[in-house]
């Protein structure tokens, strides 16, 4: 099994990248998402308003995405609970990942643990205007998440903005690979499903 690391701000468009790979190798995909990996929202840090702040490194338990990792590469299935973004309108579900030719771990903080980062044979950075990211979040927050624009406006400027500085952004020039998702995202992901078959070959 070889990973891939998937990361980028929120809004970047990770799903829609996603969506190229799966679309390109089938069933030889297997995802594991941080956002089902979320602590427990009484276990996630608060800012100085008392507001949960879910856009921080701290609030993903990496001990339990390590553990998943080493068991899919093991050979053995994993069960996720999916994470609800802590919305009483959203229900959780188990689903059964099993172990495939390639491993893709998704999501904002994808490198930030150095044990993920030391399992990873391919970094990946997804990149778009803060513009257009904002506009992507609030379509997903307020009609999919049920967020009000309140909500959504406190969150992106007083957390999303100020963690996609501090623990994204640098990591955009130490990936292998990074993708425009404005303009030709089709370009970068032929680039990546082409460094990816480089890496199939030497299995």
């Amino acid at each position: 099994m070889k990973l891939v690391a998937l990361t980028g701000g929120s809004g970047s468009g990770k799903s829609t990248i996603l969506n190229g790979i799966r679309d390109y190798f089938g069933d030889d995909v297997t995802v594991l998402s941080l956002d089902d990996y979320y602590r427990p929202k009484s276990e996630i840090p608060v800012d100085d308003k008392g507001e949960t702040n879910f856009d921080l490194p701290d609030a993903i338990h990496f001990d339990n995405l390590v553990r998943d990792i080493q068991t899919l590469q093991r050979g053995e299935s994993v069960e996720i609970e999916t994470y609800t973004f802590n919305r009483d309108m959203m229900t959780s579900e188990c689903v059964k990942i099993i172990p495939t030719q390639w491993l893709i771990v998704e999501g904002l903080f994808a490198l930030h643990d150095q044990r993920v980062r030391e399992m990873i044979d391919i970094k990946v950075f997804i990149t778009a205007s803060v513009e257009t990211r904002l506009n992507r979040r609030k379509y997903r927050d307020l009609t999919i998440r049920g967020y009000n624009n309140r909500e959504v406006q406190y969150q992106w400027d007083n957390h999303v903005r100020p963690a996609d500085i501090e623990f994204i952004q640098p990591w955009k020039d130490q990936c292998d690979v990074v993708i425009d998702n404005e303009e030709n995202w089709q370009e970068g992901v032929s680039h990546l499903i082409c460094k990816m078959d480089l890496v199939s070959e030497k299995i």
